[in-house]
């Protein structure tokens, strides 16, 4: 009954963000992954940013590498989750660009994100 009711809030959360597909993702997963880090291309998700800045790490106190305009189309490699348990989401962008963006900046429109 324990694992049921700690499904209920990743269910919802999942929903919430459009779908993203990942598992086995805790706080924990971002161990290793801080600013000026680069995630790895194990993902085959594709999303179109909705309003956000990509980052050089899982975190809104990393160093902003550049805003990106809305309908950008981003090419998920890999997400992981911070220590405040906040999904971040690594890849390029359509003209390459390369970085983090926070995973409710961002809507799914294929496949799925892996855990870095």
């Amino acid at each position: 009954m324990k694992l049921k009711k700690a499904l209920v809030p990743i269910a919802a959360a999942t929903v919430a963000l459009g779908g993203f597909t990942i598992g086995g993702a805790t706080p924990a997963s971002a161990a290793g992954y801080g600013c000026g880090s680069v995630g790895h291309n194990i993902s085959d998700a594709v999303h179109k940013v909705v309003v956000g800045d990509m980052m050089d790490g899982p975190s809104a106190s990393c160093r902003q590498t550049r805003s990106v305009a809305r309908g950008t189309t981003f090419y998920a490699w890999c997400g992981v989750y911070n220590k405040y348990g906040n999904l971040w989401v690594y890849g390029r962008t359509s003209d390459d660009s390369m970085g983090w963006i926070y995973s409710q900046d961002l809507t799914k429109e294929s496949g799925s994100v892996k855990i870095c």
